[in-house]
């Protein structure tokens, strides 16, 4: 059969018209793909890294970040926010707790017949559970802060203990701890807090940091069984000191308001400190086995959940219509998943404390603060599935393909069964593989932002951000699929001091101490109980690195390869 010339000519005209087709679907593609969005700050601080070459002879090279003044740092979210008193009493969010041992429904009849559930070895009233889970935060607080008030305006201490702790709190439930030390924090006493363990006992280096803090105690709320409660008490100071036992704490959680007895006048409420002891401190990525104490003030709180909003663009802030599930673990920071839950409820979220994310897609969260661990088995999941087929691996691959280019793809079917359909963002406060982040970006599609905190301060110190940390979906199509965002507003100073001088002159890497001070940041104590010398910075990691785009990376002796 011969070909003719007029064949040659419309096998070339179909040729031409599907290559034209084909690059025309990926243009088009580009053009209308709303989840492309582009890498953005590889390493990001509240601002970047700035090094002066004017200095002393033999003075110490410090690297500071620039355009970070101690005036211009945010503490507020808001202007008509004058204190943490104000801002709790705006925040109507929800908060409850989950865990994969029970099963706590906000409002709905009691679904067994038994009285109490068994949450991580704590024996918890099932009506309790039930009664505290559909009232909003800002009631919560109001009632707890009128009852701790009522009491310790009952109870009679010698005069002169104004520096001295009144309250402790011994409280392992992390929705009992933070409803009761933000209650405390706004009250004009001084509060200690320490965490028990899960299994009920307080660690021995926990009670020699008390010990010089308990001297003038008048109320203390304990978790801890009676005797261990005397014990770390003393015979003197517990025939002396009025006990709560958390479980006789019911009637403060009740949805009816309470009398207003507590004082609200802010003069009175800035004398208010909250000190919490914290056992393994983390400055350098792994645990010590020494407590140590820091203290607070109202104004360091309050900053703090300004920096934990901060990490949210204004394209994509917090509000009402968020979920956000926080993981706990053993080692709980305040700035960590504390002032991430605040920052939620005054955003009017919904925020669950969890252990486990075997329940994470019945509650369908926006915003996942997990740690290190279930990242990591995250992580391996992805792994799995690329193992099920050809066309699976394909599938993960093409979107592995998209963050290495700096994109985010769809999520994998599958991890929407995990996590709930509705995920946009996940934080982890532990260290974390490259690979670990990249196998989570590419299966659940969405950012993973590492965030840096330190028991000095009561908000977020570094956070790395290596996408537009949310994207918001335009009411109508647009030809420009990124979004700009800038750093998050972190409100700390950071400086890097003791950095080599051959680093400096060979431009190799610039690696030396992170010390931080700002609005957030609290003072530790001294071993004895007083408060340390006012220090300009603080300390709060041996090693970190000035990347090559002005940015600070704080190292990890327990992984390698930090994101």
């Amino acid at each position: 059969m011969e070909t003719t010339w007029q064949d040659v000519l419309a096998f070339d005209q179909l040729a031409w018209v599907l290559s034209a087709c084909i690059v025309l679907s990926y243009v088009v593609a580009s053009i209308w793909n709303e989840e492309n969005c582009s890498l953005v700050h590889p390493l990001i601080l509240a601002h970047q890294a700035r090094f002066s070459p004017t200095r002393k002879q033999g003075e110490t090279p410090t690297i500071t970040s620039s355009g970070a003044t101690t005036h211009l740092l945010p503490t507020t979210p808001d202007r008509s926010v004058k204190s943490l008193l104000h801002l709790l009493l705006k925040a109507e969010g929800r908060l409850q707790q989950i865990d994969i041992n029970s099963i706590v429904v906000s409002s709905a009849p009691h679904p067994l017949n038994v009285s109490c559930f068994i949450i991580d070895d704590f024996i918890c009233p099932l009506s309790f559970l039930y009664q505290t889970q559909n009232i909003a935060f800002n009631t919560l607080v109001a009632n707890v802060r009128n009852n701790l008030w009522s009491l310790l305006a009952s109870t009679k201490t010698e005069d002169g203990n104004e520096n001295h702790p009144r309250l402790l709190i011994l409280c392992a439930d992390p929705y009992l701890r933070l409803v009761l030390s933000l209650a405390a924090a706004t009250l004009p006493i001084m509060t200690i807090l320490a965490t028990p363990k899960r299994s009920g006992t307080l660690p021995v280096e926990i009670q020699l940091a008390l010990e010089p803090h308990i001297v003038h105690l008048c109320l203390v709320v304990s978790e801890l069984p009676a005797d261990m409660t005397k014990e770390v008490l003393g015979s003197k100071l517990a025939t002396r000191c009025q006990i709560m036992p958390s479980h006789r704490l019911s009637a403060w959680f009740q949805s009816g308001n309470t009398e207003t007895v507590a004082p609200d006048d802010l003069s009175e409420l800035s004398k208010a400190r909250l000190r919490i002891v914290s056992y393994s401190s983390r400055p350098d990525g792994q645990q010590t086995n020494k407590a140590r104490v820091f203290e607070f003030t109202p104004e360091n709180l309050l900053a703090g959940v300004t920096g934990s909003l901060g990490l949210f663009p204004l394209a994509g802030k917090l509000n009402a219509k968020d979920t956000i599930a926080l993981e706990l673990g053993g080692d709980e920071i305040w700035g960590s998943a504390s002032s991430m839950a605040v920052a939620g409820l005054y955003s009017g979220a919904s925020v669950y404390f969890f252990n486990g994310f075997k329940l994470l897609s019945e509650c369908k969260p926006t915003v996942l603060l997990l740690k290190s661990m279930t990242a990591q088995i995250l992580a391996e999941e992805v792994v799995q599935l690329s193992k099920l087929s050809l066309l699976k691996k394909l599938a993960i691959g093409r979107r592995l393909s998209k963050v290495f280019n700096g994109a985010l793809g769809s999520p994998l079917p599958e991890t929407t069964e995990w996590v709930g359909p509705h995920l946009r963002a996940m934080l982890t406060d532990d260290p974390i593989t490259q690979s670990t982040a990249t196998l989570i970006r590419a299966g659940f599609g969405v950012s993973l932002q590492r965030v840096y905190v330190h028991p000095v301060g009561a908000g977020p110190l570094l956070a790395s951000q290596q996408y537009d940390f949310q994207l918001t979906r335009p009411h109508r199509p647009t030809t420009s699929t990124t979004v700009h965002c800038g750093p998050p507003g972190a409100n700390v100073e950071c400086k890097i001091v003791a950095v080599p001088e051959p680093a400096l002159i060979n431009h190799d890497a610039w690696k030396g101490k992170l010390l931080v001070r700002g609005p957030s940041v609290g003072s530790e104590l001294t071993p004895d109980g007083d408060a340390a010398e006012a220090e300009d910075f603080h300390a709060v990691a041996d090693v970190a690195q000035v990347l090559p785009n002005g940015t600070f990376q704080v190292f990890s002796r327990s992984l390698s390869g930090d994101d």
